[in-house]
């Protein structure tokens, strides 16, 4: 190592042509000289086409940690042009009294045109930069379309729609045309209120109109964001009109994901040829695109046809289509901005395969049910039970069940059986279409007999008790009863554990005769089962006297 100190880099050159700065350190003082400002560079936000983007604040302030930045500083060589046309079409459109008289003439709460607070010069490393401080707003809408998919919901786009025409009027009115209308420039607000405003950013392409007669410039032609560059701009020329269509690209793309000439993004010629091909015939473009496109939209376009490239903007009709779908979807110019698109569950067959919600009651209750359809049999299913089995009448195939069939079959104490109901062969037919269905086996229906029915009685025979074995000696016998019915209560009260089925009475009462009696009471009981024999039993000892003796020894 020789120990020479290394060189700084010299600021790359991107692929446009344009030198790019050098990395600008975190707490850097910007000097404006004419507004008698400085600002604090913090950290870098993003690197744009010609420039870089940092985070900043007034220099006396001391942020703090993520919110402490409420501005942002674009910074570029002076050698560059884009940012010196930006700085002064800020300078003589977007100071805050003008677009406060605006907002109040035209009754806006929010109005999507950036606020400017200053500029300047300075120098790095020998190296003379331009900067321009701009207010500091949130995420791209570029940046959450890629979020969320790719698309947009449809009243979305159109609120976005609105808050960008009123941007493109206000521009317009003062004798400018943005030029580069695009996802990546639109900019939702970070103050509170601000949320769900967008605003459009980026006029380093913005243009004077030109009132002299239209003629194409190959100097100039192409200019823009290709995907999006109007007809106009093809030619090399910046027209209020081609600020709409660049608008209307990018709300097509917001609504079905995609523009027709995105894979030829590198052949501008044939873009501009797909372009006017697809203007030629816009009704019939589009619905090839998407069949789900609003009407709206295809209006819009077709209002875009009959101008003229000086034409004036018929503003109020533009955005009168807009709210038109706006009001048929219950939604208001005040109305949040959704980007997530919320996805409709359709309904599911056996298969798997998505289903539309239904447009009929009748066919709605049946992918409720999930039923299968097999030759004139639905057999309905249940995830985790199954259903009982009930027969139905023809014209009751799709009737809803009582409500024990929603009941688990354990609850109700039954076993679980299966449902099978009728269709016509006209809903069969009609619902067959509409469902991918899964065929199960067939069961073979009972024939109907077209005999009256009689009724017929029959007389049931009792079948006789198997006989309980005799009884063995010195053995403890437990009697089984083998009645078919059981006998009411009565009020003898009969035990099973003796050998002999004893009647137990009142003893009291009892002579010895009754004694006898009770040994043999039994067959009443069950004369046809048991055997009885006769059982000499000793009588118990009795006390000669109740005297307790103590006896010690």
């Amino acid at each position: 190592m020789s120990g020479r100190a290394k060189k700084a880099a010299a600021p790359k050159r991107k692929a446009n042509g344009y030198k790019m700065p050098a990395p600008i350190p975190l707490g850097e003082v910007l000097v404006d000289t004419i507004g008698k400002k400085k600002w604090r560079i913090g950290p870098s936000i993003g690197v744009g086409g010609f420039g870089e983007i940092y985070s900043a604040c007034d220099h006396e302030s001391s942020p703090k940690k993520g919110g402490g930045y409420p501005y942002v500083i674009k910074i570029e060589p002076h050698e560059n042009g884009p940012l010196f046309v930006e700085v002064h079409f800020y300078i003589r459109n977007s100071n805050k009294a003008d677009i406060e008289k605006y907002m109040k003439d035209k009754k806006l709460t929010t109005f999507g045109m950036p606020l400017y607070f200053g500029h300047g010069s300075h120098v790095f490393k020998g190296e003379k930069y331009r900067y321009l401080v701009l207010e500091r707003y949130g995420q791209n809408i570029w940046s959450l379309f890629l979020q969320n998919g790719r698309l947009f919901p449809p009243h979305t786009v159109f609120l976005l729609g609105l808050q960008m025409l009123d941007v493109l009027e206000y521009v317009h009115t003062r004798g400018y045309v943005h030029a580069d209308i695009k996802g990546g420039n639109i900019l939702l607000g970070l103050k509170k209120g601000t949320e769900h405003q967008a605003y459009l950013v980026d006029f380093g392409l913005a243009t004077r109109i030109n009132d002299k007669e239209f003629k194409p410039d190959p100097k100039c032609a192409h200019n823009g964001t290709i995907e999006y560059t109007s007809r106009d701009a093809h030619l090399g020329v910046a027209t209020m009109r081609g600020d709409l269509e660049i608008l209307g690209y990018n709300m097509l793309q917001w609504l079905t994901g995609q523009l027709p000439w995105e894979k030829n993004l590198q052949q501008p010629k044939t873009v501009q040829e797909m372009k006017e091909a697809f203007m030629r015939n816009v009704r019939k473009e589009i619905t090839k695109l998407s069949s789900s496109v609003p009407e709206a939209l295809i209006k819009y376009f077709e209002y875009i046809n009959t101008l003229k490239p000086k034409d004036r903007i018929d503003y109020t009709k533009c955005k009168q289509m807009l709210e038109t779908y706006l009001k048929s979807q219950g939604v208001s110019r005040s109305s949040k901005l959704e980007f997530t698109t919320k996805k409709k569950r359709g309904s599911k067959t056996v298969n798997g395969d998505q289903n539309d919600s239904g447009t009929e009651k009748n066919k709605e209750k049946v992918l409720k049910k999930n039923s299968i359809k097999q030759n004139g049999e639905a057999k309905v299913t249940k995830r985790g039970r199954k259903a009982r089995t009930v027969m139905t009448d023809e014209n009751s195939e799709n009737e809803e069940p009582s409500t024990t069939d929603n009941v688990s079959p354990r609850k109700r104490g039954r076993k679980p059986q299966t449902i099978y109901l009728e269709v016509n062969s006209e809903d069969e037919a009609s619902i067959g279409k509409e469902q991918s269905i899964r065929k199960v086996p067939v069961r073979a229906k009972k024939r109907k007999s077209t005999e009256p029915s009689v009724l017929v009685k029959v007389k049931k025979t009792k079948m006789a008790p198997k006989a309980t074995p005799p009884v063995k000696k010195n053995h403890a016998n437990i009697s089984t009863q083998t009645s078919v019915d059981r006998p009411r209560r009565n009020p003898r009260q009969v035990s099973f554990d003796s050998p002999v089925s004893a009647v137990i009475g009142d003893e009291s009462k009892s002579d010895k005769s009754t004694k006898e009696k009770s040994a043999n009471s039994s067959p009443d009981v069950f004369e046809d089962s048991l055997i009885v024999e006769d059982k000499k039993v000793k009588p118990k000892r009795k006390l000669l006297s109740q005297q307790e003796v103590t006896v010690r020894g």
